[in-house]
């Protein structure tokens, strides 16, 4: 898993680089927020070191923007003077965590360890919101109420269709969702609703 650096004082970049390095992570370092977010890759999962205290735009506008985009991406904000009211936003903001600089090398590991899961969760999500989104309307309709455990016979008297057009559907949206059985459909289900 690659780890992003994005912090606006050079030296603290250059030394956060060497300690991942040091601890077996590739990583690549931005300095501004607005070409990290230009820059980054918003489709691969990956874990984001991110200094709370920027001139051009904070930390906690820099997660949001992530939230927004629904990237797979872990957050980590860094901070020299963080304090309460701006842990519980950054936790709000669904951070990993919120670490003190300089960085302690045992603290990180634990830290990128979870965030590595977290990171992992939302790339899983991405691809069952990607993965939903080939659904037709009436495919939609059809997996939404096989979620809400109504047999086929069911789901035909609730749309005013043939079960057979039940079954075509639900069977169409098996493909799509790349799901080879009931407990894979409900599970990409439950990843899509978040």
């Amino acid at each position: 898993m690659h780890i992003y650096l994005l912090d606006d004082d050079p030296q603290v970049l250059a030394a956060n680089g060497f300690l991942l390095k040091a601890m077996g992570f590739e990583s690549t370092g931005w300095s501004e927020p607005t070409r990290f977010l230009e820059e980054f890759d918003g489709n691969a999962e990956a874990v984001l070191l991110l200094d709370l205290a920027m001139p051009e735009m904070d930390g906690l506008e820099v997660l949001a923007q992530l939230n927004r985009r629904q990237s797979p991406v872990a957050v980590v904000l860094l901070t020299g003077h963080g304090d309460v009211p701006q842990a519980v936003e950054a936790m709000k903001l669904g951070a990993v965590d919120f670490l003190e600089k300089p960085v302690d090398a045992r603290r990180l590991a634990e830290v990128l360890a979870r965030a590595k899961e977290q990171a992992r969760e939302l790339d899983a999500r991405s691809q069952a919101r990607q993965r939903v989104a080939r659904l037709s309307a009436r495919e939609h309709e059809v997996v939404s109420l096989v979620a809400q455990g109504l047999t086929n016979k069911a789901i035909a008297e609730s749309l005013c269709v043939a079960v057979r057009t039940v079954e075509v559907h639900r069977a169409s949206a098996m493909t799509k969702l790349e799901a080879a059985n009931m407990a894979e459909l409900l599970h990409c289900w439950q990843r899509y609703q978040g």
